[in-house]
């Protein structure tokens, strides 16, 4: 038979005190579940946009057109060739990217491998609206405009925002240049299209694609049909993990969403 010794009796309270501590940071986590968008911070606002289960953020190495094929590093770090990466950004027999000659002419050119903050973002969804209706009652129309609110959200189309982020940098330290152009073309190659939407065995491509911004402020807005062959492609009773892929000249991003009804519109 079991019997509780003292050491472990002591520690019962602090296991509990620990579990109340963990859920307590759960639940200040799913701010937007638990307080109204007029009692959100600036801070939880941000948050929502930019780094939520509706935005996800990919760091990326850019290839420098200059440097050659050999330039070109994956996410962990291995060196390949243009036409050997995947959607993941992992290095690959396959060919996924265009000639090195088409990269070397390319007319937005920059001397350096660039490491690249790319955030993906989930916009149709009534919580993401209300972070930019918020950011707005707040005064930062300039941070929305930044963090590239679509003009639009058509009812018939899913909107997903590609865009460059300005990488935080230690006090003291510069921060580097954004590299000019850092999404490049958005133009479907001899590949197929640059962009889709996964989700189980359905896929569909952007019906339309709209840039938004300039500088830093640049962003992609891809808008897929919601429908595919007559059925829904993301459920709307039941959850659902859905996948976005890029596949640009520079770099490819895989950006996975776990998607529920409540977090959609």
């Amino acid at each position: 038979m079991f019997r509780a010794t003292r050491s472990t009796l002591l520690r019962l309270p602090l296991l509990f005190v620990g579990l109340i501590s963990v859920a307590g940071i759960l639940r200040a986590d799913e701010f937007w579940k638990n307080k109204p968008r007029s009692e959100w911070t600036l801070k939880q606002t941000l948050k929502l946009l930019e780094d939520s289960p509706w935005a996800r953020q990919e760091m990326r190495t850019l290839i420098a057109p200059d440097a050659g094929p050999d330039a070109l590093r994956d996410r962990d770090r291995a060196r390949c060739g243009p036409d050997s990466v995947d959607a993941s950004g992992n290095c690959v027999p396959a060919r996924l990217g265009p000639p090195s000659d088409a990269i070397q002419n390319n007319p937005a050119q920059f001397s350096v491998v660039s490491d690249v903050v790319f955030l993906v973002r989930w916009e149709s969804s009534a919580t993401v609206e209300d972070a930019f209706a918020h950011l707005a009652e707040l005064g930062e129309r300039a941070t929305a405009q930044y963090l590239s609110m679509p003009d639009r959200l058509p009812a018939d189309r899913y909107v997903v925002t590609l865009k460059a982020l300005e990488r935080p940098t230690t006090v003291g330290v510069t921060p580097g240049a954004m590299p000019p152009d850092p999404i490049g073309t958005i133009e479907n190659d001899a590949a197929g299209p640059r962009a889709r939407l996964v989700a189980g065995d359905r896929n569909v491509v952007p019906a339309e694609t709209e840039r938004s911004g300039v500088g830093a402020s640049e962003a992609v807005h891809f808008y897929f049909p919601r429908q595919v062959d007559g059925a829904p492609l993301v459920a709307p009773d039941r959850p659902t993990r859905v996948t976005f892929e890029f596949r640009g000249q520079r770099f490819s991003v895989k950006t996975h969403f776990a998607l529920t009804p409540d977090m959609l519109k």
